[in-house]
């Protein structure tokens, strides 16, 4: 009987043997090619950590580590589950989405662009994957795709003793990422992923508690108010934010509308009252009161910039009347941190960052409807207002309605409120809610010119987006008054007067430019003609003697800096 030959290992189906690499430790590249990753990121990796034992230390670890924020995404795939859609819906719900949300808003078939989108939108930089070896062939190519395109790190948890090397769906995503694999322990996978630091404790300004009540008074006799009523350390904080906020004012008020070389003159020489509004409020809502991190503090830099530009020939009028017991908490922004988080959970990436505009700028679809991609900043910072720098857009519709109607721009107070001379600022914590809702246009290979939220072709867009914004608020459990119905029964004027909707109408704000000659008597009293500073806000001894123990107020610039 001749010697029986050396067993050779039995291929799996479907998968073609190499003669030279019966085990396919050979990365198997795909006919048409890898995806590129993008130019401005260095080339992705294929990480496998063996976890042989199902550690319960690699579970609290990865626990840890799923917060998209910091660019880290766990994926963890549904037991059973060997389809590509079901994985699908896993990585949405990684990125935080809820578990029924595509579903719910009819998007099971857009999973994989959706994430893709999500992913690239929030800067992810390492997507893990829990309990790898249960994934088939075609899942792990999806995923290493994915990761591939936005330039991410893909780490894999192996769970089982058996070789990762020896299986086809790793041969196949290591030829996706040209070979760039390499094999981790636990130990060393804690290593180079280590938890993200635990933010510190919100204190100072930031804590509602260590703030005094403040009095009532308007913005004229506010500080002496404060003065009289207030220990000697507390009006101290109060007086350095006061002062800050003021001086920040001034100069804004310099760099912005009396500069001759900037974009608008001096109100004595034309300046538009739309110009005039829309420029304050962008002041107000991006950089002052707006990102205030209290009420307090909100109230405080109010009273501020009305008293900076009283004397520049502007009135900021306040009337908290119709604001409830206690209007202070009505100046803040409505996109806080926390209601950006839960707008995360949305998996349409229109409905998050048109929702989020709505409440930042506290304005109807009415506008949005004219954004286009170039509008929006790369990194979602800032926003171009409808129109601004740019001949309006006008599109005909199948169904005439108020987009298409004639109505004079002065008369409008949302378009007053956007045609400032700067972009609208917006908060950090919600720009990516527009850096992936421009990553999903861009998918769909749109350009530059195209509009940011697209409709059917000869449709009202601004209907279709009131649509999804109050449907998305009504999933988050918000009810902004500013986008009810016009039969809201809220109210007793309704179908007489028409309501307003605005930044300002929300916080009972009026912006005024004052006589051109009463504004010059004002300037000429109350600024120092030497340098054109208010003498109230020059920080010289005779001018301003702060206390003692009075803290030392930071630059300018710095007040918008709040978390």
């Amino acid at each position: 009987m001749s010697p029986h030959p050396h067993p050779q290992p039995r291929p799996r189906s479907g998968v073609r043997p190499d003669p030279d690499d019966p085990w396919n430790l050979r990365p198997i590249t795909p006919h048409t090619g890898p995806p590129s990753p993008p130019a401005d990121r260095p080339p992705p990796h294929l990480m496998v950590v063996d976890n042989a034992g199902d550690d319960v230390a690699a579970a609290r670890h990865l626990a840890a580590l799923g917060h998209p924020p910091h660019g880290r995404v766990v994926v963890r795939p549904t037991p059973g589950a060997g389809d590509v859609a079901t994985l699908g819906l896993d990585l949405l719900v990684a990125i935080g989405k809820h578990p029924r949300a595509a579903k719910n808003e009819r998007r099971t078939g857009f999973s994989w662009e959706l994430g893709t989108a999500w992913l690239e939108g929030t800067g992810a930089r390492d997507v893990i994957i829990d309990r790898a070896h249960l994934l088939g062939a075609d899942q792990l190519t999806r995923l290493a795709a994915t990761a591939i395109t936005i330039g991410a790190n893909l780490w894999l948890l192996w769970s089982t003793p058996t070789n990762p090397f020896h299986d086809h769906a790793v041969a196949r995503a290591r030829g996706l990422f040209d070979d760039r694999t390499q094999m981790l322990d636990l130990w060393e996978f804690q290593r180079r992923l280590p938890p993200p630091a635990r933010p510190p404790l919100a204190a100072g300004h930031t804590d509602q508690r260590t703030w005094p009540a403040l009095p009532a008074a308007d913005f004229t006799t506010f500080l002496a108010a404060c003065r009289r009523r207030l220990p000697r350390e507390q009006f101290a904080t109060v007086q350095a934010v006061f002062y800050d906020t003021a001086e920040a004012t001034d100069a804004w008020y310099e760099a912005v509308l009396d500069d001759p070389a900037g974009p608008h003159l001096h109100l004595t020489h034309g300046l538009t009252g739309a110009q005039v509004t829309g420029a304050v409020t962008g002041w107000l809502r991006d950089h002052t009161v707006g990102p205030a991190p209290t009420p307090h503090a909100a109230l405080i830099r109010l009273r501020a910039v009305q008293a900076a530009l009283l004397v520049r020939g502007i009135l900021l009028r306040w009337q908290p009347d119709a604001l409830g017991p206690d209007p202070a908490r009505r100046l803040p922004g409505d996109l806080t941190p926390t209601i950006a988080a839960r707008l995360h959970t949305i998996a349409r990436t229109d409905a998050a960052a048109a929702t989020a505009l709505a409440l930042h700028l506290n304005h109807t679809a009415s506008r949005l409807g004219e954004l286009t991609l170039a509008d929006i900043a790369p990194d979602g910072a800032q926003v171009r207002g409808p129109g601004v720098g740019r001949p309006p857009a006008r599109r005909v519709h199948r169904l005439p309605s108020i987009f298409d109607a004639a109505r004079p721009r002065a008369e409008d107070t949302a378009w007053r409120e956007v045609a400032g001379p700067e972009p609208i600022l917006v908060p950090r914590h919600a720009r990516t809610l527009l850096t992936a809702h421009l990553a999903y246009r861009r998918g769909q290979d749109a350009t530059d010119d195209d509009p940011l939220f697209p409709h059917p072709q000869h449709r009202n867009p601004v209907t279709m987006l009131r649509e999804t914004i109050r449907r998305t608020c009504r999933t988050l459990g918000l009810d902004p008054p500013w986008m009810h119905p016009g039969s809201c029964v809220n109210g007793l004027d309704v179908g007489q007067i028409p309501r307003t909707v605005g930044w300002l109408v929300e916080r009972g704000l009026t912006v005024t430019a004052l006589d051109p000659d009463l504004a010059a008597a004002l300037t000429l009293q109350h600024l120092d003609l030497t340098d054109n500073r208010p003498r109230w806000i020059t920080r010289t001894p005779h001018a301003r003697a702060l206390p003692p123990d009075a803290p030392t107020p930071g630059p300018a610039s710095d007040i918008d800096q709040s978390p």
